[in-house]
């Protein structure tokens, strides 16, 4: 198991159909996870195990083996990056954008009642 980015390894299962990705529980969460792996379900056939205690392993297995583009596969950890750090901002900012839009729109609501 080689590791991709810090929390992202990816193994060799010795099927050349098969990718997987095993990702650190402590760095991410279920949601982003599960939103990465639902933008790969069009072309991959995916599933979601805990393998050890810490790690999530995503194992991807192409739905016409004789046509798949493997670099959709490479770019799943930026995938996965991406929705954590999104779902990271959102719990930590999230209030803030509340705030404004209520703000924003405050004259709106005030008109209707």
């Amino acid at each position: 198991m080689k590791e991709i980015e810090k929390g992202i390894y990816q193994s060799d299962i010795g099927d050349t159909r098969k990718f997987i990705v095993n990702l650190k529980k402590e760095f991410f969460e279920k949601e982003p996870i599960m939103k990465a792996i639902h933008e790969y379900s069009n072309e991959f056939f995916t599933s979601m195990d805990s393998v050890q205690e810490g790690l999530v392993s995503i194992i991807f297995t192409p739905k016409d083996s004789n046509n798949y583009d493997l670099n959709l596969i490479k770019n799943f950890s930026n995938r996965v990056i991406d929705y954590q750090i999104r779902n990271d901002l959102e719990k930590e900012y999230g209030h803030i954008r509340d705030t404004i839009v209520d703000y924003a729109y405050s004259p709106v609501k005030k008109k209707l009642n």
